[in-house]
């Protein structure tokens, strides 16, 4: 078995343990008067926990392998520069390995002490009678590659082990619907738009805060690290950034290329109260458009000055990232927008009934030239109604119509917990018909 088979491989046998947990819940409680649901959460970017094998992956040794893991998203060595391990290589066309061969895979979600931001979530599906599978998935990895593992590999399996142990024999998938947070939003409208026999039975898409045209926060990344990760005195950062550069679903985070800004300007426009009036990533000095995805050059004094670092950068990443943006932004068919749902949070004051946005969350940025490796050049633009993170404008596919998309408004929208606030899970509910 190749590396990333055995890596496939080693994912599903990881889950079999939490598919046995949803046999035995599902078991346990008697199918409610309309019949069963299966609800598929995929959490967002970083909300998966990860662990690494102890053990190198050996080509040369009988096939298949299987390891011991232990914990490094997120584990105490973590903030210790052990976030360093999540390096990935990319060692042919879609393929990829991880530091010194030791697989890594997701195991769930993360949590301290036991206690993850999607808890509220699994808590409401149990009192709504929903059955809740949460697909933990490798962030690191391209969201098109977490999706098409999820249909062609997991979902198969999944259905047949339930269907053979569960009490009533009944097909998981004959109701099912995908639920994604932030990034998991994106690995979401991936699935909504195949179109694989298994899909039939998927009534629902539906995203919460996700960034169908990007957010402010990565772009920094690619300079800065993260602060939580980078140690005292930044110790780490270098190491941070050569992580963060590797890692190939950090590239389709940042703000949509300007054509097709350009193309859907009016539909931007006519998102009132949220619209976007104009391009979210400009040049620092005369305010022309620097297009992440067309990053440019230029001369000045015969120096050359680009946009982006370039230790550890990988500009094919970035061309495949906005192939792959380009299509998750693309027109859907009338089939699909009539599965799909958006919900974005608005964090806003109440008083008399009226709630009164407030300008919460960053919705652009000015981006200098760099004439080598150095500081960041990049600072944020005026703030905009949102969920602290994540833009208002960003988070509607604009293909869908206004009846799909559930603005969810009040102090508590803080993006990283949403799927655990009431008003959220009373919109995911609606949607569902429960």
């Amino acid at each position: 078995m190749s590396y990333d088979a055995t890596r496939d491989a080693e994912q599903l046998r990881r889950l079999d343990a939490a598919i046995t947990a949803f046999i035995a819940t599902r078991n346990n409680l008697p199918a409610p008067a309309g019949g069963r649901q299966t609800i598929f959460l995929f959490p967002g970017g970083m909300g998966s926990k990860l662990v690494r094998a102890t053990q190198a992956y050996d080509e040369n040794q009988p096939q298949p392998q299987q390891f011991v893991y232990e914990p490094v998203w997120l584990a105490h060595d973590t903030f210790l520069g052990g976030a360093a391990q999540l390096e990935m290589t990319r060692t042919g066309p879609e393929e990829y390995r991880d530091q010194d061969d030791c697989i890594v895979i997701a195991d769930g979600l993360v949590d301290l002490e036991g206690i993850s931001p999607y808890s509220g979530f699994t808590r409401w599906c149990t009192t709504k009678q929903l059955d809740c599978f949460v697909l933990g998935y490798d962030w690191r990895r391209k969201m098109q590659h977490v999706g098409n593992f999820f249909v062609d590999t997991f979902l198969p399996h999944f259905q047949q082990r339930v269907r053979a142990e569960s009490n009533d024999g009944s097909d998981p998938l004959a109701n099912f619907s995908l639920v994604g947070h932030s990034a998991g939003g994106m690995v979401v409208n991936w699935i909504l738009r195949k179109n694989d026999a298994i899909l039939n039975g998927m009534t629902r898409a539906i995203t919460v805060a996700t960034p169908f045209y990007g957010y402010a926060g990565q772009v920094h990344r690619w300079f800065e690290g993260e602060a939580s990760l980078n140690g005292l005195d930044d110790e780490h950062k270098a190491d941070i950034i050569r992580t963060i550069c590797s890692l190939p679903a950090c590239y389709a985070w940042q703000f949509i290329d300007d054509p097709t800004y350009t193309a859907n300007s009016a539909a931007f426009v006519a998102d009132a109260p949220f619209g976007l009036a104009s391009y979210p990533s400009v040049d620092s000095g005369d305010g022309a458009v620097a297009d992440p995805y067309n990053p440019q050059t230029r001369v000045v004094n015969g120096v050359t000055l680009t946009r982006y670092p370039t230790a550890g950068f990988d500009s094919q990443e970035l061309a495949d990232a906005r192939v792959f943006v380009n299509q998750l932004v693309g027109p859907l068919t009338p089939g699909q927008a009539a599965k799909f749902f958006n919900i974005r949070g608005v964090r806003g004051l109440e008083a008399l009934g009226i709630v009164a946005p407030i300008p919460s969350t960053t919705g652009s940025v000015r981006w200098g030239w760099l004439p080598t490796n150095g500081p960041s050049p990049v600072s944020d633009g005026p703030r905009v109604a949102g969920d602290g993170t994540q833009p208002a404008w960003t988070a509607r596919h604009l293909a869908l119509p206004k009846a799909n998309v559930r603005t969810v408004t009040g102090l508590e929208m803080e993006h990283a917990i949403l799927m655990s606030v009431p008003r959220i899970q009373n919109a995911i509910g609606n949607i569902l018909g429960v």
